[in-house]
């Protein structure tokens, strides 16, 4: 827990950094995606019920300190800052949701695939083994060795 709230607090630095130097929050991009995968697994840390209750309450603590700080940093530098990058928000956590429904689809699409080319290999193999066998039980024939 203590790991995500680093990298929470790392990329929160960058994200004000940022929006103190008069850019737009987008120009942070690589920080907001660091920010929001560690408040997602300190969260998920703290929905599950592991690891220290005092340091998840220390995370969640500081994860709200700053939403507040954003919040204002963003309402003060444009109207409906924060309430636009809430949306940002919401649509990157759906497309991660998103990307990996489709990374698991197309997982199990693979391993069917690759299931379906080993039965094909399999069978060519026990053809060929049966064919090179009649072969030889043909030629013995032929020579009378059987």
């Amino acid at each position: 827990m203590l790991a995500e709230l680093a990298i929470a607090n790392a990329a929160f630095k960058v994200i004000k950094t940022t929006l103190s130097n008069g850019k737009e929050i987008a120009d942070a991009g690589a920080a907001l995606g660091k920010y929001f995968n560690a408040e997602k697994k300190i969260n998920k840390q703290v929905k599950d019920g592991t690891g220290n209750v005092m340091e998840a309450f220390q995370a969640q603590e500081t994860l709200k300190r700053n939403e507040e700080n954003l919040k204002f940093m963003l309402n003060k530098q444009r109207l409906h800052g924060y309430v636009d990058f809430c949306k940002f928000r919401d649509n990157y956590n759906k497309g991660i949701r998103v990307q990996a429904t489709r990374q698991k689809k197309a997982n199990a699409k693979q391993s069917k695939s690759d299931d379906t080319t080993l039965a094909i290999i399999l069978s060519i193999s026990i053809l060929m083994i049966l064919a090179f066998g009649g072969g030889l039980l043909w030629i013995a024939r032929i020579k009378g060795i059987i």
